[in-house]
């Protein structure tokens, strides 16, 4: 099984496993390597691969906000929504279907028979619905309820083929407070303790029969309130813009008006700050930073023109008209390509190895 923890990057976890005196931590070290997540570094196109066992330029999600052509909207693709609409599922309707977004079946539509284990209030959304297409839906309310579902679910006398389990506390709390505060840490214990219970919990002959790994969809950047780039205060840039910003505020994708791409380049260029990067989208897919082809028919259009990359600990938003003010400011964030937020744990052994003294 693989128990995905949002936001957990390999350079935190790695200074957490030098240093944790938790007792379930201790084997952690032994087990774990980094690996690369994906481009965009980003919840929704990571957890899609994992659960599609394809990159982001197959399977059709390549941002957080992504332009739909075939709805005309740039989407909040975890709300299933238009930005800056009041209420998500704007995007769904009765004839909807994963199909009608995704150019990649789930690893459940093509055989195998699987559980996902993820927060209640996520169940029946488009989102999910497109996720996890195919396996069953095993809902979670908190942590320690998590630890007992898994525990059970892998205990049944026929378990699934594959579980995918997903922790989202982590990420929370990054965000609101900063990878490098003590909270990260904490979460980190409080991880290890959970995933040590549910190693113990578990029959002895099933935890030794069990693969388990541990791993994310991304890391985090410490982000500074008071450096973010404002759109809705960058006239000479919106006014090039053909559309509202797609992508993250650590991977901003910028389109042009018809015949305005170096309009918008030179806008760009003129107020990113020093350190900043600009690419041209067709060139970075030529790239491959999406993934390889065969690329999603819809892949360029839902890209736009240009991909900015500000320095942390900055980011590019732009607020949309009607907008009220922020009541809370990130002080964590991911979306780009910084070692921090590109490099993940793999933690791979058997179950019954997570409940090992160190």
């Amino acid at each position: 099984m693989i128990f995905l923890v949002d936001g957990l990057g390999w350079s935190r976890m790695a200074a957490w496993l030098d240093s944790s005196d938790s007792p379930d931590a201790r084997r952690w070290g032994d087990l774990a390597r980094p690996i690369t997540t994906v481009f965009p570094t980003s919840t929704a196109a990571a957890l899609l691969s994992l659960s599609t066992g394809s990159a982001p330029a197959q399977h059709g999600l390549v941002g957080y906000r992504q332009y739909l052509p075939a709805y005309g909207v740039v989407g909040d693709m975890l709300k299933m929504t238009p930005i800056g609409a009041p209420a998500p599922e704007g995007l769904i309707g009765p004839t909807w279907s994963p199909a009608l977004m995704g150019g990649s079946p789930t690893v459940f539509r093509r055989g195998l028979r699987g559980a996902a284990v993820s927060r209640d209030r996520f169940q029946g959304t488009g989102f999910t619905r497109w996720l996890y297409d195919g396996a069953e839906f095993v809902p979670w309310t908190t942590a320690s309820d998590l630890a007992v579902e898994l525990a059970g679910l892998i205990d049944r006398p026929r378990p699934p083929d594959l579980i995918l389990a997903y922790w989202d506390e982590l990420d929370t709390a990054a965000h609101f407070h900063g990878p490098t505060d003590p909270i990260y840490r904490f979460e980190l214990d409080r991880l290890a303790h959970l995933i040590g219970f549910v190693a113990r919990r578990v029959a002895p002959a099933r935890a030794r029969s069990t693969s388990f790994w541990v791993t994310s969809d991304h890391g985090q950047q410490p982000l500074d309130p008071a450096l973010q780039i404002e759109l809705a205060d960058e006239p000479e840039i919106l006014r090039e813009m053909a559309r509202p910003l797609g992508g993250d505020r650590r991977g901003a994708y910028f389109a042009a008006r018809p015949g305005r791409r170096e309009a918008l380049r030179a806008a760009l260029s003129a107020r990113l700050p020093t350190g900043s990067r600009l690419l041209d989208i067709d060139v970075a897919i030529r790239a491959g930073l999406w993934g390889a082809p065969p690329f999603h028919p819809e892949m360029a259009d839902r890209l736009g023109d240009l991909l900015a990359f500000p320095p942390a600990p900055m980011g590019i938003l732009q607020r949309l008209p009607g907008a009220g003010p922020r009541t809370r400011h990130l002080r964590g964030g991911h979306g780009g390509l910084s070692p921090e937020e590109l490099l993940v744990p793999l933690v791979a052994s058997r179950l019954d190895e997570f409940s090992a003294p160190g």
